[in-house]
């Protein structure tokens, strides 16, 4: 599977080089294995047949290839693994110690969470940064950071959340972290003694479960149905804290409906709970507006309100937001007495700069606009090249979907194929506490990073390899 640019700085026959360099050393092209002929791949890309000679010559130069008489022009016998294959010191693998994807190129990687740094708007972030600079510098600002985050930003954050998510909250019960696990972690941590019960959505993210786990809680899991978490399973339950992502169900794209939310919200009152809804990615929504967020509902003071700038800026961004009840507010500042706040005084003033401009609410607009284009093509060429072998939901939102597999190729399988030809797929077993619950063929794709273009040859591979045409 080979891609080439027209217009890139890069010349052409450099492409066709590098891509087919990538598929020998990633294993896609074995050895012995016979490529084009010049002629019909320069037609394949259209591309003189001089631009696919200069590469196949750069190639054999190299000893990628070689030419065979009769035969053309076929793969090398090239070792893809070098020393003794034990890690070195220190060494680590990813994904549970698979040292064969550490050894394998991946070309596109449907990791969830992942950007596309292409969208991501330097030039108004340089703006707002100088003019945090500047502020600093006028007002003498070198001190460590407020507790609860600096108030320009919990002021901006305030705002937005009224106009955005009809959340009625004072600055005052804003408290900036350096992610959603580090919220996640503070909260833990503030309700100590006695029975720790922490109950949380079937299937639901992963890392947030290992958060309170880690501080003991005895988890919980409840299943979603369509409309969100089922409520039977919770009659029996109290003195809990139970964490949901109500405007996008994380995985399954579910959408919490307004009469359950007030029924979670009554039995977070009626039982001495608390709700912990994760509004990871309310902005991206591509069909319609998302209901207002459970907070707007409470007036119980029940709901802790927690959002991040991970998936609508960038991950390395670290920095998210906790908006608490007033009663737990008081109990944060108690616990947290001596705390300093993780995220730099910096980068709170050039994100409270970046959406008081209106710069924040611009970057949503394009953002929508480029990630709706991308899963659009995904799922219309996913539905088109493997037709009734794939049932995909949560498409109307979010940067991620979930796809199942009707396959005679068992889930490993699927992951293997898939990988073999430079495309990395994740699947669900993880979001689940019971594992028998998870759908056998099961796939979370996140797909910002992977270019627009190449969205349709990367599905039709995908149904190549996994035999569904």
């Amino acid at each position: 599977m080979i891609y080439v640019e027209k217009g890139r700085e890069k010349p052409m026959y450099e492409q066709i080089y590098s891509e087919l360099v990538d598929e020998i050393l990633s294993g896609a092209l074995k050895a012995g294995e016979t490529l084009p002929p010049t002629r019909s791949l320069a037609e394949e890309l259209s591309v003189s047949r001089n631009t696919v000679d200069r590469a196949y010559q750069q190639l054999t130069a190299e000893g990628y290839i070689q030419a065979k008489p009769r035969s053309g022009f076929v793969v090398s016998s090239i070792p893809l693994n070098f020393g003794s294959g034990k890690k070195k010191t220190g060494e680590c693998a990813r994904d549970g110690d698979e040292e064969r994807k550490d050894q394998l190129h991946v070309r596109y990687d449907f990791s969830y969470g992942s950007m596309d740094n292409s969208v991501f708007p330097y030039k108004q972030w340089r703006r707002s940064l100088n003019n945090a600079l500047s502020q600093m510098e006028a007002a003498g600002v070198m001190r460590y950071p407020d507790r609860t985050g600096e108030l320009s930003l919990r002021r901006e954050i305030a705002r937005y959340l009224r106009a955005a998510r009809d959340v009625e909250c004072d600055p005052s019960q804003i408290v900036i972290t350096s992610g959603q696990q580090h919220s996640m972690e503070m909260i833990a941590n503030m309700f100590e003694g006695g029975r720790k019960r922490f109950i949380m959505e079937e299937p639901g993210y992963d890392g947030i479960r290992k958060v309170f786990e880690n501080h003991r809680y005895e988890i919980d899991p409840v299943p979603v149905e369509e409309d969100g978490i089922v409520l039977e399973p919770l009659g029996a339950l109290s003195s809990a804290l139970l964490y949901v992502t109500p405007s996008h169900q994380f995985p399954t794209g579910a959408v919490t409906s307004i009469a359950k939310r007030r029924q979670l919200l009554q039995w977070a009152e009626d039982t001495d709970s608390y709700v912990i809804e994760d509004d990871y990615d309310s902005e991206l929504r591509y069909l319609t507006n998302p209901i207002p967020a459970m907070q707007a509902l409470d007036t119980r003071g029940r709901t802790i309100y927690t959002g991040t700038f991970s998936k609508s800026l960038a991950p390395v961004m670290r920095t998210a937001y906790i908006v608490f009840p007033q009663e737990l507010m008081e109990r944060f500042m108690g616990y947290y007495q001596r705390y300093n706040s993780q995220v730099n005084t910096l980068h709170q003033l050039t994100l409270a700069d970046f959406i008081a401009s209106g710069s924040y609410q611009r970057h949503i607009n394009r953002l929508r606009t480029t990630y709706r284009r991308k899963l659009n093509i995904l799922m219309e060429t996913a539905e088109r090249v493997m037709g009734g072998k794939v049932k995909i939901s949560g498409g109307d939102a979010g940067i991620h979907i979930l796809m199942e597999v009707e396959s005679r190729f068992s889930l490993d399988q699927l992951l293997e194929r898939a990988e073999a030809v430079g495309i990395r797929l994740y699947d669900t077993r993880a979001l689940y506490v019971c594992r028998e619950n998870c759908p056998a063929n099961q796939l979370l794709l996140g797909f910002p990073t992977i270019p627009a273009d190449a969205l349709e040859p990367v599905m039709e591979k995908l149904a190549e390899v996994w035999e569904l045409r």
